[in-house]
């Protein structure tokens, strides 16, 4: 029996929603805390304001740490879950499924780094957010201030309403401009919700493919497959079906690094992993037909 028929393509699908809620609840108290600034007393004066201030700064405080701790706690259970489901494929995919998922202590040393690295990529990406959501904060307290020029002063009730609806949308805009997290290299500005869920799924998914390597060097197999999606429709496709070299060990073969390094496959959020396979003499022939036809798409 070949390999083939014990086991079929990887379909791990990472699922960091434990993480996307805990980010998505945060912002939303951001969100209430920040508007806490529109019940300031009508005629208060410069030291209420700065006194209303602190108790939201405080709140904002309280909120942010709360996500730091949530971050530290779940990060390490999506990143085990995905490195050691990699581990137990990879093992059943080159026929050591007697092995388990158990980790060896390569496994877990190279696991704690992952997990380390995406703590710390999350906790500046959430200090940068908690910076400048207490900088609006500072700052709609001082324009504040300095338009009464520390007197009182007074509306009627119909220039008043007009006031706080300018001041609500005003409001609005400026916390939606201080959700950014993270500018990256290509000078994208990523939401704080949106870029933990984009880094932590990438992350898992590059546990995934980790442990897959890890298993197949230790097993002494360096060539892989890599999957296949129906709905793939990037530049994945081009790549889709074709063997390569899991570690570089073996000339002749795009290798994995090579391929991530090019971004037009195993890029953030790509759902492409590869099947591990112990000898060139195990691939049947239709992969190996596969191959040849991405390969001459892409040397041409």
């Amino acid at each position: 029996m070949s390999e083939f028929e014990n086991t079929d393509f990887p379909q791990y699908e990472s699922d960091p929603e434990s993480l996307e809620v805990l980010y998505a609840t945060a912002w939303l108290l951001t969100v209430r805390a920040v508007l806490k600034l529109l019940s300031l007393p009508p005629y208060a004066s410069n030291t209420v304001m700065l006194r209303h201030q602190q108790t939201v700064i405080n709140e904002l405080s309280k909120i942010f740490n709360d996500l730091r701790v949530g971050t530290v706690k779940t990060v390490p259970l999506l990143i085990t879950e995905a490195y050691t489901e990699g581990v137990k494929y990879s093992r059943e995919a080159l026929g050591n499924a007697a092995q388990g998922d158990q980790l060896t202590i390569t496994n877990k040393t190279k696991m704690e780094k992952m997990i380390a690295d995406t703590q710390s990529d999350l906790l500046k990406a959430t200090h940068n957010t908690e910076e400048n959501v207490k900088k609006l904060v500072r700052a709609t307290v001082a324009k504040e201030m300095s338009s009464t020029g520390g007197r009182t002063l007074k509306y009627s009730n119909m220039s008043k309403r007009v006031q706080d609806s300018l001041k609500k949308k005003m409001l609005l805009e400026g916390i939606e401009d201080a959700n950014k997290a993270i500018v990256d290299k290509a000078g994208r500005t990523w939401k704080l919700k949106t870029y933990s869920s984009m880094a932590v799924k990438t992350k898992m998914n590059s546990a995934y493919m980790s442990a897959i390597q890890d298993e197949a060097l230790a097993n002494g197999s360096d060539l892989a497959i890599i999957s296949t999606k129906p709905d793939t429709v990037d530049a994945c496709k081009n790549y889709e079906g074709m063997i390569i070299s899991l570690n570089g060990l073996t000339a002749g073969y795009k290798t994995y690094a090579e391929l991530k390094a090019s971004k037009n496959i195993f890029h953030p959020n790509c759902g492409h992993f590869c099947r591990p396979v112990s000898s060139e003499a195990m691939i049947p022939p239709a992969y190996w037909k596969k191959h040849k036809q991405q390969m001459d798409k892409l040397n041409s």
